[in-house]
């Protein structure tokens, strides 16, 4: 229901501005996505075999048949586990869609406002000089940006662990989580509060709040080579100006970095000590690096956490109304 919902919203927004949605990014993703399960699947086969040679069993490729048959039937997992690979997959495709298409959806202008708030938040100061009194040195930096950059490994390993856990209850809340994420925050937020972020705010608008910092950013990437956020935005610049190009999509209100961080910090929570405080850990350097890295400001972080913690809330009662649903129509 929150996919069609998702799709018939922005289907309906899109038609009513008669605008041309940036469909490669979309199947871009798309094709990332499923080549990403199939790479997981296979990954996890040949794990397997390999355990079973090393256990020399006579017949590893029947025994392979026979694990994979267990597995897909075990908890019920080949009732939900594929539909929900198909929903996160086809959900990613949509919000990356409509997030190539937001400039022509809403034009960038609420960066003056964004930066403004920040200050009257962090008591006149630009949140990036309070970061950069303890991150702004190149090996802070460095560590941020390899932190950073696993964001998407770790986010794409909760959604297939997600689908392929037995724990109904966990696997239902981190769905509607992130479904909501993607919907509410992802595209809905995003083309309401339009805006560009730190590390496009001079180049597009000619704000020059945020240039001290790319210019440290810079300095660190000449010393170290190894600043690959600067990488990743002249990337999205070039698609963005040159309106081509598979990778596309700049925004920066509400942040999903910081999302979907906290919403894997509340999904480990109650997994035991180690990785609960691993998940706070995650999320803690999510939110610094989107500041001191340049792709938020911090207001961004703040609202994308206040609504994965909302999210989360919500996802508790939609998951007792989803469960209990089957047993009040079986009594009907």
């Amino acid at each position: 229901m929150i996919l069609l919902t998702h799709i018939a919203l922005m289907f309906a927004l899109v038609l009513h501005l008669g605008v041309d949605p940036h469909y490669r990014t979309g199947t871009f993703y798309l094709r990332w996505a499923s080549m990403a399960m199939l790479i997981y699947a296979l990954s996890y086969m040949l794990w397997t075999v390999i355990k079973f040679l090393i256990e020399g069993r006579e017949r590893p490729t029947a025994a392979l048949v026979a694990h994979m048959k267990a597995v897909l039937s075990r908890d019920d997992r080949f009732a939900h586990a594929l539909h929900s690979m198909v929903i996160f997959i086809s959900m990613i495709t949509v919000f990356a869609t409509i997030k190539s298409t937001i400039p022509a959806l809403n034009p960038f202008g609420w960066d003056r406002v964004l930066i403004n708030l920040d200050r009257f938040i962090f008591a006149g100061l630009d949140p990036y000089v309070v970061t950069s009194a303890v991150f702004g040195n190149a090996y802070a930096v460095v560590l941020l940006n390899i932190l950073y950059n696993m964001w998407l490994i770790v986010v794409v390993c909760s959604m297939v662990w997600a689908a392929w856990t037995s724990d109904h209850v966990k696997r239902l809340r981190f769905m509607f989580s992130a479904l909501l994420g993607w919907l509410i925050a992802g595209n809905i937020l995003a083309i309401a509060f339009s805006s560009v972020g730190p590390c496009f705010v001079a180049p597009l608008l000619g704000d020059q709040t945020y240039s001290p910092l790319m210019k440290l950013l810079t300095d660190i990437d000449a010393e170290t080579g190894m600043v690959w956020a600067l990488t990743a935005q002249d990337v999205l610049w070039s698609s963005y100006t040159r309106e081509a190009g598979a990778i596309s999509g700049i925004s920066a209100m509400p942040s999903l970095h910081v999302l979907f961080a906290v919403i894997i910090s509340c999904a480990t929570w109650g997994m035991g000590r180690i990785r609960r405080w691993a998940g706070i850990g995650f999320a803690g350097v999510i939110a610094i690096g989107s500041v001191q890295l340049g792709w938020h400001y911090a207001s961004d972080g703040i609202l994308g956490g206040a609504l994965a913690l909302f999210f989360w809330k919500a996802s508790e009662y939609l998951t007792i109304w989803t469960l209990d649903r089957p047993a009040r129509v079986a009594n009907a």
